[in-house]
């Protein structure tokens, strides 16, 4: 069975040996439990519910681009508020990425405008290498998320630079992860039409 574990670690910052450490088990079972390489019960469902906050149910549903949710704002040096509640979006999204987060810009900040939708590709801090020079988003459980260029990857830490003029760069410690963003949704405003007289 297909479970959606994966993503909600991703998005709490948590590797597969963290979140193993909170269940009491192994990095390696947890891995198996993402796969499906092995049957994924109630009473694990359950514990693993618990400790990444969300209801069980949110575990067994498939992902899908359509029902991608913001779990973040975008603001000045590259601080990413997370949402109280997740935001779904009104149109359905479509993206590359094989593990979507969608975040928008609380602000107009550099290129970016205020209401933009990022999606980005969720990789691991070990896979990031290729994201560099890339707008990035970057979490960690002593940082939280981050947003900016990734100038420099570490084993120990990233360092991003906010988009916008003047913003000190932000280095983030053990990221867990970190998210090229890959597709770019902007809605511009509405064209005013005058009225013809006939």
């Amino acid at each position: 069975m297909r479970t959606r574990i994966r993503h909600f670690r991703k998005q709490r910052g948590l590797t597969q040996t963290e979140l193993a450490m909170r269940l009491g088990t192994t990095a390696a079972t947890v891995s198996r439990l993402e796969t499906a390489d092995m049957t994924v019960s109630t009473g694990w469902l359950e514990r693993i519910a618990g400790e990444l906050d969300v209801p069980v149910t949110d575990l067994l549903d498939a992902p899908s681009k359509e029902a991608l949710a913001c779990i973040g704002n975008v603001e000045r040096d590259g601080r990413v508020i997370a949402l109280a509640a997740p935001v779904f979006p009104s149109a359905s999204l479509h993206s590359r990425a094989r593990e979507p987060m969608l975040f928008r810009m609380g602000e107009t900040l550099g290129p970016y405008a205020k209401g933009d939708l990022l999606i980005a590709d969720c990789l691991s801090a070990a896979q990031a290498g290729c994201a560099i020079g890339r707008d990035c988003f970057a979490g960690s459980a002593e940082s939280g998320f981050r947003f900016g260029r990734l100038i420099s990857l570490a084993a120990d830490a990233c360092i991003l630079m906010p988009p916008e003029a003047g913003a000190p760069p932000c280095e983030v410690a053990s990221p867990n992860w970190i998210a090229p963003v890959v597709t770019l949704i902007r809605n511009y405003p509405p064209l005013k039409i005058a009225s013809a007289d006939f």
